[in-house]
């Protein structure tokens, strides 16, 4: 497992955070792809930390569904699973849609701005798969409409399963999924915009179940890449 080149952990951030935000990120950004096993030495090499908070780390991440725990014998980055995949995208769709039908009486000025630019950004969608890794469908988009929702119960639900929506997303075999979606996207934005919560839930539901979930067959129908080769 040879782990990603990264500095040594920084002293504003609790050890045990930091390094649950580096294998997060090596986890979704496919650094670390599905299958791969996963010691510990070579994670505390990495990060440069003691045992413990590394052990910490993946207990998290096991919690959220992206470390596989077998005691006495392995850790790995869990698989990417079509059946448990769907679950996931449905229920976070779901969720969504409330959401953004909820909260789209009060977003703001900047809120709208922001949505714009999010739009902006998307174009015929086959470019998306960047927005997903550098997080602007998160930040620029779904965040927008969480933020200004203001409920920690749903704020915790979206940390805790976007990560693995995320990395399928990036990990997807085609663009598909994002040209399907990028129209509905971009609806959900203009009808947001222009106020109508019902429109924007509307539309945000089919980016969820005609766009993103499609992601989900071609997971089923193609090999995903495991374990790289050497590792």
């Amino acid at each position: 497992m040879p782990v990603p080149i990264a500095e040594a952990v920084s002293p504003r951030r609790l050890i045990r955070d930091e390094v649950f935000i580096r294998l997060l990120d090596a986890i979704v950004d496919g650094d670390l792809t599905p299958g791969e096993q996963l010691y510990d030495a070579e994670i505390e090499k990495w990060v440069g930390v003691s045992r413990t908070p590394v052990r910490e780390a993946l207990n998290q991440l096991a919690a959220m569904g992206l470390v596989e725990i077998m005691p006495q014998k392995r850790t790995r980055v869990t698989p990417i699973d079509p059946v448990r995949l769907r679950a996931l995208i449905d229920t976070v769709g779901s969720l969504m849609t409330g959401v953004v039908r909820d909260a789209t009486s009060l977003l703001t000025d900047d809120d709208r701005d922001a949505l714009r630019a999010f739009k902006e950004r998307v174009g015929d969608g086959t470019e998306m798969a960047d927005l997903v890794r550098e997080r602007v469908l998160t930040d620029g988009f779904i965040n927008v409409f969480v933020r200004r929702l203001d409920n920690r119960t749903i704020a915790k639900l979206f940390t805790r399963r976007l990560p693995e929506v995320r990395r399928a997303l990036i990990a997807a075999p085609t663009s598909n999924a994002f040209t399907k979606g990028a129209p509905h996207a971009k609806a959900a934005v203009d009808a947001a915009v222009a106020g109508n919560g019902v429109k924007a839930a509307n539309a945000i539901a089919e980016f969820w179940t005609k766009g993103l979930v499609t992601v989900v067959d071609e997971f089923a129908t193609k090999a995903v890449p495991t374990v790289k080769e050497g590792r």
